[in-house]
């Protein structure tokens, strides 16, 4: 992943600056608590979850940056220009593979392991359904956005992601997506100006439902 050429930027006590190794800790415990809090789950396979997802996020993307207040890691945008994208499994982009594959593996032997790959999987099912026909071409994906919700309100986001448009826009990338569902501030992007592709509700075995969405920008 190529980050060099991230420059520090400031507001509100907050610093931007490249995502380093020794951040993940950090990033795996905020997408716990995000994504990962069901009490009924096993606390090491929620863990393992998140360290999944967030490297399968990593491995997707080009451009990763964190926010941080202080010496706390507050937040984190991953982002993907597709000219940008490597061509081979080469470090770092095969060793976020790896970690994938190798946190994956004893999933499949607890029962909560398997809950979560069938989460997994059908997440990936309903963004090929979004994304299914659709004859737009684009240029790059905003792959995670999550703010500590302990600094939420005070922004945060509105600073990485303004980071992310601007290396987009740096990067020759004219027209990027990303998906988002109910569970995060959906109400964001449309206060940022980008537009509802599609949308899918889905219900879950516990009787909630949740909609997922397909946002396109434009650069």
């Amino acid at each position: 992943m190529d980050d060099s050429g991230d420059s520090a930027a400031s507001a509100a006590g907050v610093t931007l600056r490249p995502l380093r190794r020794d951040d993940c800790p950090a990033l795996v415990a905020m997408m716990r608590r995000m994504w990962y809090a069901d009490p009924e789950m096993d606390g090491r396979c929620a863990r393992r979850l998140a360290i999944i997802d967030l490297h399968h996020c990593l491995s997707c993307s080009t451009i990763a940056t964190v926010a941080v207040q202080g010496d706390r890691v507050v937040g984190v945008i991953l982002a993907r220009v597709d000219a940008k994208m490597p061509r081979l499994r080469s470090t770092p982009f095969g060793r976020h593979v790896r970690r994938v594959i190798r946190e994956s593996l004893p999933l499949p032997f607890t029962a909560d392991g398997r809950r979560g790959i069938r989460d997994a999987l059908d997440l990936i099912a309903v963004d090929g359904r979004l994304m299914r026909g659709l004859r737009t071409r684009y240029d790059a994906e905003a792959v995670l956005f999550l703010v500590d919700e302990r600094v939420r309100g005070r922004g945060v986001g509105r600073l990485l992601f303004d980071h992310a448009v601007g290396r987009f826009q740096a990067e020759g990338a004219r027209r990027y997506f990303l998906f988002t569902d109910t569970t995060c501030n959906v109400g964001f992007y449309d206060h940022r100006g980008l537009t509802r592709i599609r949308e899918e509700r889905r219900g879950h075995a516990d009787g909630t439902v949740d909609t997922y969405y397909l946002y396109e920008g434009e650069v």
